[in-house]
């Protein structure tokens, strides 16, 4: 049994809305076991009402109330754990407003799919948190997640994606065989469906910026690259040893994966030095695949800032670059372009990698304050190069 504790993707902003949801769900768990002693009676008759019916005891509301009902302190536990390590990544990426919408249709998703093909009344969050957990196998596959397993009394970092799709993996064998009556298999399988699909459809219609490890890009690019495979068969100019040569085994993505969970496991605990130390270690390991060097989004930022801060500005240039290089529509991006500029200015002595960066900033930038400083930068280094 694997319980998960938390992930190295951290969030952005706090994550209220999880803090609310989860809150909620816990009074309500503790409202209910303090009832069945105090008044048997009433809570029988709170149950019916807001139990997830199925037949001619259904009710519409029963799809978003059952989430805050559940058979037991172990049934509840269960699916905190699991809401708490995936749903603040979520909401980030959601916002909050959009994480709630998320959620209410997750449930409804779920709740209605076992209401249409089960026979039995259900309770419980599980099929809401399957659709979060279904969204973060999509957004954050190769995030790694801090797992306590129980039977080996040890923690454990599967990727995000081997530990959810044993989820679903498990929840299909119950289901085929049967097995397992007290557990909603159909719910959760629905719940990982929506919360599969919702986020794919954002990052086809380009709703979500697109990152280099979200489950959308992953298959776009292994998509073309099987079309260049196809392309290129016929060709001799790369023998197939050398290609494969090229390309990263299972064991190098594991331990790339290993690498930059250990970088963001010091990020957690707020131990930058080491996080910096152990980056660069990161970064001269596996300096051959350039392109998986960059952190999840704070992770990142987060490192270059500290690199800046503490006046290591060549290590903080190399950071901000690859922050841009991966999140060039991020939020800080125009702030970041500006201070990698000044530092190539004023601390590298590189003026030639801070005008392009000028430049873009002068012609693209949002901020009309950042557009008209990168102008007059570009001015005096024009006048500084006459």
């Amino acid at each position: 049994m694997l319980i998960p504790l938390g992930t190295e993707q951290a969030a952005r902003r706090s994550p209220v809305l999880t803090g609310v949801l989860l809150a909620l769900t816990v009074t309500a768990h503790l409202f209910m076991a303090t009832l069945t002693h105090a008044d048997p009676d009433l809570h029988a008759r709170i149950l019916g009402l807001f139990k997830l019916g199925v037949g001619t005891d259904f009710r519409w509301w029963g799809l978003f109330t059952c989430t805050l009902l559940h058979a037991n302190w172990i049934h509840l536990a269960g699916n905190m754990f699991f809401f708490w390590t995936f749903a603040p990544a979520i909401e980030d990426r959601f916002g909050r407003l959009g994480f709630l919408v998320f959620y209410l249709a997750g449930a409804a998703a779920s709740s209605g799919a076992h209401a249409a093909l089960e026979s039995v009344p259900a309770i419980g969050a599980s099929g809401a948190i399957a659709a979060v957990t279904g969204a973060y196998l999509v957004l954050f596959p190769f995030t790694r997640v801090r797992c306590l397993w129980l039977f080996g009394a040890t923690i454990i970092h599967p990727p995000a994606w081997w530990l959810i799709s044993l989820g679903i993996a498990w929840n299909i064998i119950a289901r085929g065989l049967g097995a397992e009556q007290g557990v909603a298999h159909v719910a959760h399988l629905a719940g990982y469906a929506f919360g599969i699909a919702v986020p794919m459809i954002l990052l086809w219609a380009n709703v979500f910026p697109r990152q280099p490890y979200d489950l959308f890009t992953f298959f776009r690019q292994a998509r073309r690259r099987r079309e260049l495979r196809a392309a290129t068969s016929g060709q001799n100019a790369i023998t197939r040893p050398e290609r494969a040569a090229a390309r990263p085994n299972d064991h190098t993505l594991d331990a790339i994966s290993a690498a930059r969970a250990r970088v963001s496991t010091f990020i957690s605990q707020r131990r930058l030095p080491e996080a910096a130390d152990a980056y660069l270690d990161f970064c001269n390991a596996f300096a051959h695949r350039p392109e998986l060097l960059t952190l999840a989004r704070n992770a990142q930022y987060e490192i270059a800032t500290w690199f800046y801060r503490e006046s290591r500005y060549s290590d903080a240039a190399v950071a901000f670059s690859r922050f841009l290089d991966v999140y060039p529509n991020d939020r800080e991006a125009d702030p970041i372009r500006m201070l990698l500029a000044r530092t190539y200015l004023t601390r590298l002595d590189r003026p030639a990698d801070a005008q392009p960066l000028l430049v873009r900033l002068s012609e693209q930038s949002s901020d009309e304050g950042l557009r008209a400083l990168a102008r007059d930068e570009l001015a005096h280094l024009q006048r500084t190069q006459e």
